[in-house]
């Protein structure tokens, strides 16, 4: 498995809905929680 393989496979996991976050993907949850952070 290359770097590759393994970044693809992360952005495919981390721009999926999900329904314990609302139906809002990981990185989207991910980006606001940093938003919120740095205020």
């Amino acid at each position: 498995m290359t770097d590759h393989d393994i970044k693809e496979i992360s952005d495919r996991l981390n721009s999926t809905p999900r329904k314990c976050l609302g139906w809002k993907t990981p990185a989207e949850v991910f980006r606001e929680k940093m938003l919120e952070e740095m205020r």
